[in-house]
């Protein structure tokens, strides 16, 4: 083994993960799928593991991939870092994020904080709402970077992780015993009402909707109260609340993919904000 990492493979491993596949990192990279291939060849001999995985579904790391990818991750914000400070690039203006407010509160609240202090010189505009909608308004231009609950049907973005979803209700009461389930959702819009609702109906397990909100704030609240269960990703999962399964009688849900959306030309504040929102998630999985 070889004392260094070649970054540039580093940066083709990267983007074959981001883009679930080598055509659309040649596109990213403006290189040859066969170049790309074979760099990242090297790169497996030269640390003995496996790297990727090919199906009919695409591309995915393998588990050694994955902890390779997050330090890989690092190791190109820090190059990039330090070629603009050589260049005497600092990241000014106005950078304005997207994201569901759950995903806010669970893992995006400190970095947008460390952000802010790292560079001073950025004005910060954090715009709270449902995947749905932010979506179309980075599309308009309204937005520089968004964090978002990706379409199944039509993912965009790079995946950041994936969320499982849980059943929750609060400590001390038992609204799961209701013959006809109370149920707290989101409003219309958001992407994981209908697959909820649906998991139920496929299950045969009557429910009635007995609140709803557009806010994460609101849903919980209404569960602390004690009359309804939600359901809610994982990492959002107060402790105030406890896990529902099968043992309530309630069916298995399914997972959220997270994924990452830039504006087609990002200023230099974007780039850096998704170099840390990167380097947080991977961090994140590693620590889960």
């Amino acid at each position: 083994m070889t004392a260094h990492f070649d970054l540039a493979a580093l940066g083709m491993l990267v983007a074959v993960a981001e883009t679930g596949g080598f055509t659309a990192a040649s596109a990213r990279l403006g290189r040859t799928q066969s170049a790309i291939s074979v760099r990242i060849q090297d790169l497996e001999n030269q640390l003995g593991h496996k790297l990727l995985e090919r199906s009919r579904r695409g591309v995915t790391p393998t588990d050694a991939g994955e902890r390779l990818i997050a330090h890989a991750r690092r190791l190109l914000a820090v190059e990039r870092e330090a070629l603009a400070d050589l260049a005497g690039e600092t990241p000014t203006g106005r950078l304005r994020i997207g994201v569901p407010d759950d995903y806010m509160d669970a893992y995006l609240r400190p970095l947008i904080a460390r952000f802010a202090v790292e560079h001073p010189k950025v004005e910060l505009e954090v715009v709270c709402d449902l995947s749905k909608k932010i979506e179309p308004a980075l599309k308009a231009g309204d937005l520089d970077l968004a964090v978002v609950s990706q379409d199944p049907s039509r993912p965009m973005g790079e995946v950041l992780r994936r969320e499982p979803m849980i059943w929750v209700a609060a400590r001390g009461h038992r609204p799961e015993l209701q013959e006809t389930l109370p149920l707290a959702l989101f409003s219309e819009g958001c992407r994981a009402r209908s697959r909820v609702l649906g998991a139920l109906s496929s299950a045969g397990r009557a429910y009635r909707l007995v609140f709803s909100c557009s806010h994460t704030s609101g849903v919980l609240s209404a569960v602390e109260g004690g009359f309804c269960v939600t359901a809610i990703t994982e990492s959002a999962v107060p402790p105030s609340l406890r896990r529902l399964g099968a043992a309530e009688g309630l069916p298995p849900l399914f997972e959220l993919t997270v994924g990452l959306i830039m504006a087609p030309r990002p200023g230099l504040a974007a780039q850096r904000f998704a170099d840390s929102l990167r380097e947080e998630m991977s961090a994140f999985r590693l620590a889960a």
